[in-house]
């Protein structure tokens, strides 16, 4: 682990909950990455490594895809952030009528609500 990737592990044993990031006791694990292009990703060492983690929308479409950096470029300089369930922007109400076309009008024949969730859990608990 080079001086870097220390110094991060160092921090996290210090500052963060051991229930989020493992961290070996020798400090091999984890590997601390520095950057990322595609499927691919390195650490502080220069070490280069296959990301099969398949996180987040790195698995559609990789790491710093020039498509969706230019596409959130776009959008940042637009409105970063509206509180959408406060002051929505138009996007939102488009994205919810396209999602009900797709899955309740083409399955079920009929229109259908969406709610917008942060994660998995807050998916499951909506629905229940």
């Amino acid at each position: 682990v080079k001086k870097k990737g220390k110094k991060t592990i160092d921090l996290l044993r210090r500052f963060e909950s051991r229930n989020v990031t493992f961290v070996e006791p020798d400090g091999s694990w984890p590997i601390v990455w520095e950057r990322a292009k595609g499927m691919h990703v390195w650490d502080d060492a220069g070490r280069e490594y296959l990301d099969f983690t398949a996180a987040f929308a790195v698995a559609a479409t990789g790491h710093a895809n020039p498509r969706i950096v230019a596409a959130g470029q776009r959008q940042m300089e637009k409105l970063l952030h509206a509180m959408g369930d406060v002051h929505p922007h138009a996007l939102k109400a488009e994205l919810a009528c396209g999602l009900s076309r797709i899955t309740f009008e083409r399955l079920a024949r009929r229109t259908g609500k969406t709610i917008f969730c942060n994660s998995g859990f807050e998916a499951v608990e909506a629905a229940l």
